[in-house]
């Protein structure tokens, strides 16, 4: 059969199995075994459970589940009301208020648990009720919780940055270094543009929970936090340790800090535990299913199909990125982040090796568009958490966030015109 008649097929395939609302991975494991009796005289039943076991005993992996039990337990330890109550007093003087209080909490916490959901949920249960009982414009502050609670996957430890290492073949450590300055940049946007819209919401914003105006004990409160990041980062930057490794120590320390709060029950392991695992089974049953998909692209050839149409239409560099940016911007309407960077790592890591983007940057690049996917409907996941704590319908909120939707492309532009934003950390280090 002709080859580009099958990639092809797996386009529309992919885009139509995914519009009947069928799983990822089903979709997947699907389109894997249409594409192997096509081309190939081998039994896909024995070819994906080669690949599936070969993806799952990867030890490069074992970094994954360790970085998301961390965040788990951070995140239902009460560590994000002190990264709240600090920030509150810290910069809730800003203009913007407790809305500059979202972003920079959003911005720490998610350092330290490395999810978006995560990040949402824990914050926006936090801060929208405040923020109402002080009549903030509504829709400013729900765009806030959405638009900063991305942060959580692209400052690291990030999921999505182990996973586009791992799909990437890239130096996760060296991925974490390049999603700082880009994780910052975004977060500085997002500040600036709530000081520019609203000047005047500063008053009272500067009181807490607990009434406390005191900047030193805010600063005392946050050491904590900021020491397991400092040990976590500093163990893979300064040669110490593996990420798999240092994510061992920032679950040690995550426990740790739960003790010293008095919060380190066995219900909250228990928790912890469940919800990591049920993460880990979930991603884990994708990636198996993105082994299987990399047998099909070699035997089908699609990857070389594609760079080939690339190269005849001759897009050149900028023209390239836009085509990969669309792409991923639909594909983000209709799954996931993680499984699309999973799904999409087959094709574009070759596309991208003949284009000659810097990987590291790409890498970055691929986190904010699933970023943007994060608050764009209808599968925008965000927006789902939003909705839940907020009561407020899937386009209400979709409006709320477009705003920092629009920032976070610029954000995108600026790290295209000047890309040593993303490298020059990796570089130094």
């Amino acid at each position: 059969m002709d080859r580009d008649l099958i990639a092809i097929f797996f386009v529309i395939g992919l885009f139509v199995l995914l519009f009947l609302g069928i799983p990822i991975a089903a979709t997947i494991l699907l389109l894997t075994t249409i594409g192997i009796l096509l081309v190939a005289n081998a039994d896909p039943a024995t070819a994906m459970a080669t690949a599936y076991f070969g993806q799952m005993t990867n030890w490069g992996l074992t970094a994954l589940p360790l970085f998301v039990l961390m965040g788990e337990l951070l995140s239902r330890s009460g560590t994000a009301q002190k990264l709240f109550d600090a920030f509150a007093v810290l910069v809730g003087r800003m203009p913007g208020g407790l809305i500059q209080v979202n972003i920079f909490a959003s911005a720490l916490f998610s350092a330290l648990c490395g999810s978006s959901t995560a990040t949402v949920a824990t914050i926006g249960q936090l801060s929208l009720p405040q923020l109402k009982a002080r009549n903030y414009p509504e829709k400013l502050v729900l765009g806030s919780i959405a638009g900063s609670g991305t942060l959580g996957i692209l400052i690291p430890p990030s999921v999505a940055l182990i996973l586009y290492g791992f799909a990437f073949n890239v130096s996760i450590g060296d991925l974490f270094l390049a999603g700082i300055l880009p994780g910052l940049l975004i977060a500085a946007l997002f500040c600036g543009y709530v000081a520019i819209r609203h000047r005047g919401l500063q008053q009272d914003a500067g009181v807490t929970v607990h009434a406390d105006g005191s900047r030193l004990r805010a600063i005392v409160s946050l050491l904590p936090l900021i020491v397991l990041i400092a040990l976590v980062f500093g163990a893979i930057y300064g040669g110490y340790a593996t990420p798999t490794e240092a994510a061992v120590i920032g679950v040690a320390g995550a426990l740790a800090l739960a003790l010293m709060d008095n919060r380190l029950t066995p219900s909250l392991i228990v928790k912890s535990l469940k919800a990591t695992v049920l993460f880990c089974a979930a991603i884990g049953l994708i990636l198996g299913a993105s082994a299987a998909l990399q047998v099909a692209m070699a035997y089908t050839g699609i990857p070389r199909t594609i760079v080939s149409w690339i190269q005849d239409v001759q897009l050149g560099y900028y023209g390239l990125l836009l085509v990969i940016a669309f792409i991923l911007v639909v594909l983000g309407c209709f799954m996931d982040g993680l499984s699309m960077i999973v799904l999409t790592g087959s094709v574009l890591l070759p596309v991208a090796q003949n284009a000659g983007f810097d990987l590291l940057w790409f890498g970055v690049f691929m986190v904010i568009l699933v970023e943007i996917g994060l608050i764009t409907p209808p599968i925008g996941f965000n927006l789902f958490v939003l909705q839940r704590i907020s009561g407020r319908e899937l386009p209400y909120l979709a409006s709320a966030a477009l705003p920092f939707l629009l920032l976070m492309l610029l954000g995108l532009v600026i790290l295209t015109i000047f890309p040593s934003i993303v490298t020059i950390l990796p570089q130094l280090l």
